[in-house]
């Protein structure tokens, strides 16, 4: 058998799997049949298991053929992006993905797909300290130690329960003050729509769409892709027809690109028509935008359709985590969740409203 052994990031081996099979390897006294090396784990008879990050390497594993089984461990963190092209990918007659995690945020794509919407053919199973056949006295204790000192860590540690944000979630207390104002938000058809844009090619390119109206921030739609070209963006702006009005990027969006004849992604996208660009100025310290749109979250208002992707990077937005001293650092983790929120960024330190505005229908620049 073909078993690839995933995870949406892993940095090295050490992060996978692969020292759990090690260890169970040894423990069944199977080191007669197996034979672990650092980057695989081969059979005698041929099965062979490998180690792979989904985030970086997706376009790799899609060339991959013959999968019996991917085993993706901590699910809940790989991307809708991801899962779209790996499922595809596990196509051979009899094929299966096995996806394991403590669920987290209802938006996570993995609680999406498998358990609010799940699939004829899959088997979804929810399993607790009650079928650990293995749990120790010492598990119970702090089980009932955890109960006693914080219930709501305790349902979701123990019981499975999810969270309304990821842990450490750096825009968690503005998005439970919005909860009133996401729903369903009327596209306004003669206001101009904004766009605000986090680029990227490897990573995610995230775009929000934004209207002014009164004192009112509506964010009516939200856009990510990855490892398409610009080109691919411009379509999708034009096959939405809204009425645009200002297009917002990034500082990197100036950079001039070898490997475009000498050109910035701002002067690729204003020959296709998407104008005018207005190039955000890199902040002195990254802490002082976070409080920025901290802020501008209270005018925001956000269709809970449209916006569902750009809405679940907001919410796994998240600081690093220091294992070392046990607290998060005020450093934001880069994950696929920090381009949407990122590009979101781009609003609350670019975005002036005005008064008055000349907008062009997109079908008119093309």
């Amino acid at each position: 058998m073909r078993i690839l052994c995933a995870r949406e990031i892993q940095r090295s081996i050490k992060e996978s799997v692969h020292s759990l099979l090690d260890t169970r390897i040894k423990s069944l006294g199977l080191e007669a049949h197996y034979k672990v090396t650092d980057a695989a784990i081969t059979g005698t008879n041929g099965t062979r298991f490998f180690f792979e990050g989904l985030w970086r390497n997706i376009d790799s594993i899609k060339s991959i053929e013959g999968i019996d089984v991917c085993w993706i461990e901590e699910a809940n963190t790989t991307s809708e992006q991801s899962w779209k092209k790996l499922i595809p990918t596990v196509r051979k007659t009899g094929s299966e993905i096995w996806a394991s995690f403590n669920p987290e945020l209802k938006s996570d794509p993995a609680y999406q797909r498998f358990v609010l919407t799940k699939p004829g053919s899959a088997m979804v199973k929810k399993v607790s300290w009650r079928d650990n056949p293995w749990l120790t006295q010492e598990l119970v204790n702090e089980r009932e130690e955890l109960k006693r000192s914080n219930h709501d860590e305790y349902l979701h540690v123990w019981e499975g329960e999810l969270k309304q944000f990821a842990d450490g979630a750096i825009y968690g207390k503005q998005l439970k003050d919005a909860e009133s104002r996401i729903g369903r938000i009327p596209i306004e058809s003669s206001v101009d729509v904004n766009t605000f844009w986090d680029l990227g090619r490897n990573d995610v390119m995230s775009i929000w769409f934004h209207q002014r109206v009164g004192l009112e921030n509506r964010f009516i739609d939200y856009y990510e892709n990855r490892l398409v070209d610009l080109d691919h963006y411009v379509r999708v702006l034009r096959d939405k027809n809204y009425l645009y009005g200002e297009h917002f990027l990034p500082h990197d969006g100036e950079v001039i690109n070898l490997g475009t004849g000498n050109r910035s992604r701002k002067t690729i996208l204003e020959e296709a028509g998407v104008k005018p660009i207005h190039i955000v100025p890199r902040i002195a310290n990254l802490n002082e935008g976070i409080e920025l749109t901290r802020t501008s979250f209270a005018s925001c208002w956000f269709d809970k359709e449209r916006c569902e992707q750009g809405l679940s990077a907001l919410a796994n937005y998240q600081y690093v985590y220091d294992d070392k001293y046990d607290t998060f650092r005020q450093t934001p983790l880069h994950n696929w969740a920090s381009n949407g929120a990122d590009a979101f960024r781009q609003f609350a330190q670019g975005y002036v409203p005005k008064s008055k505005a000349k907008p062009l229908r997109f079908a008119s620049q093309w």
